[in-house]
């Protein structure tokens, strides 16, 4: 089933002996037709020369000469705005729905989405194939190990982009995102213009199931773990695991997959790709691992590499991310950084916005800030607090509308067994309503819950109990939203976890500093 993926990529490039790299791109709508091994009918020969501009799948952004391609969504179809994508000037549109009588060239196609990506990444020049790219997958972690990867990678002194959910990273200047993983034409406009050496990644299971990777090959791929997560989107964890698996099948000639084997479902991977001749460095406890971990807590990670024994120091706590240091550690050796260099780069690590970030209150209590949204992820950051904090922990949580809702029994339940006292509070409601959202906390509360938790949906009225009432050595552990802003309003006017813990702790008298 898998390698049925990696033929996705192996199509003829018929566009770049009209282009010069880094220079203006000239594609023809004959070409277009030719990159789909499509004769152009007799009919359009009038065209058939004529330049393309650009190319979406928003018809508001058509420009005069652009490709429109009608992509089906989940809330609207782009076959409805072909008429508008012909009026604004578009010379070509592609689909593959009927448009009816339309005073444009129209190409069909089966996969209208995996065709965007194939236009892009033709018009762009194929710009993935001119860097080393690196992409990193997986349910938790991803963020870790594309940032750590990004600092040890320029330690080592090659320049390097990164793109992912706390921001994208290009040239050296930061361009904001929406998604983990970019829209294809962004994504291959973006590696057009980078003039790093290096682009690191995150991947995630609905850019690999919406094609929002196609063209793009890599040279190194990263599976973390899987857990529960989307299935709303994929409905079982063996589609869950299917989607992670084709990044693994896009590597390019000599590619080389990193796979953490002490995660079950990476354990399968690993297999899978070594029984296929797939190049895989696996990590983890057992002895069968190329590189086997002996020794891990949350300050870090000993391990043994060809007989010798190595520990690197995690500069974020906690036992999971000692995994995240050593797959990025890994990573970056393949590209010719030293251990020796990543042991000093990793003591510089200036941390993720939203990841693990703690503060100290002037009464003696601290505040961590997490982007954790699963029940594993809870769970393991839960335990990393209450052995850095001797005082009772109180976690502060919630759950996106129209998001997976079978993983939120587990999520409370590793809430339950590992803090001291619980509240539970809005998270991003999407297009769910405030009162239906706050009747299923409740309901999830009295059904799953425990007497040391309690409902307050406002999440700044949340976040205000818990610190006003926190005590010395006590920590407080925000989790779900991390670096992200609110999306909604609450009865104070705060943006963000960061800006409420910040301004809430003077409101209260308990002062605030940022805390290593």
């Amino acid at each position: 089933m898998i390698l049925e993926h990696r033929m996705l990529y192996c199509f003829k490039i018929f566009l770049v002996n009209e282009c010069c790299y880094k220079g203006v791109v000239h594609v023809k709508i004959k070409e277009v037709f030719e990159l789909f091994n499509i004769k152009a009918p007799s009919s359009l020969e009038h065209v058939l020369e004529d330049e393309i501009t650009g190319i979406t799948d928003d018809s508001r952004n058509v420009t005069p000469g652009q490709i429109f391609t009608a992509v089906e969504g989940y809330e609207t179809d782009g076959h409805d705005y072909i008429e508008e994508a012909c009026r604004k000037g578009a010379a070509l549109i592609v689909g593959h729905k009927n448009p009816g009588d339309i005073s444009v060239p129209f190409l069909f196609v089966n996969h209208p989405r995996k065709a965007l990506g194939m236009l892009a990444a033709a018009y762009y020049q194929y710009p993935a194939g001119n860097k080393t790219m690196i992409g990193v997958t997986g349910t938790n972690g991803k963020t870790t190990v594309t940032h750590l990867l990004h600092h040890l990678v320029e330690a080592g002194g090659l320049s390097c982009g990164r793109l992912g959910t706390v921001e994208n990273y290009l040239n050296g200047k930061t361009i904001q995102g929406f998604q983990t993983t970019p829209g294809v034409v962004d994504l291959h406009k973006w590696l057009y213009e980078s003039r790093d050496e290096v682009i690191v990644m995150e991947v995630s299971s609905h850019g690999l199931e919406q094609y929002r990777l196609e063209g793009v090959t890599f040279d190194i791929t990263i599976f973390t773990n899987l857990q529960q997560d989307h299935l709303d989107y994929h409905r079982s964890m063996e589609e869950y695991f299917q989607a992670k698996s084709k990044l693994f099948f896009m590597m390019k000639e000599g590619g080389q997959a990193i796979v953490n084997t002490d995660d079950s479902w990476g354990e399968r991977l690993s297999c899978l790709l070594s029984d296929q001749g797939e190049p895989v460095t696996s990590t983890g406890s057992k002895k069968s691992s190329d590189i086997q971990i002996q020794e891990v807590d949350d300050q870090g990670i000993r391990f043994n590499e060809d007989g010798q024994l190595f520990y690197y120091s995690t500069p974020i706590a906690g036992v999971y991310n000692s995994y995240n240091t050593l797959q990025a550690c890994t990573a970056a050796e393949h590209l010719g950084v030293s251990k020796q260099r990543m042991v000093h780069a990793l003591k510089s690590f200036p941390g993720i916005p939203g990841r693990f970030e703690q503060y100290s209150l002037a009464n003696g209590a601290h505040v961590i800030i997490d982007y954790a949204h699963t029940a594993d992820s809870i769970r393991h950051l839960l335990q990393a607090a209450g052995r850095k904090y001797e005082g009772k922990i109180t976690h502060v949580f919630g759950f996106r509308g129209n998001r997976d809702e079978s993983k939120r029994p587990a999520m409370l339940h590793a809430s339950s067994e590992w803090s001291d006292r619980y509240i539970l509070t809005l998270d991003d409601l999407n297009t769910v309503p405030y009162e239906e959202m706050t009747a299923s906390l409740q309901k999830l509360h009295e059904q799953e819950g425990w007497i040391g938790g309690t409902v307050i949906p406002d999440r700044v009225s949340a976040l205000k109990t818990a610190l006003e009432t926190s005590e010395e050595g006590d920590v407080v552990v925000i989790t779900g939203k991390g670096h992200e802003r609110y999306q909604q309003a609450y009865h104070l006017p705060f943006s963000s976890d960061r800006e409420t813990v910040q301004s809430l702790c003077n409101a209260v008298k308990a002062g605030v500093h940022p805390s290593s």
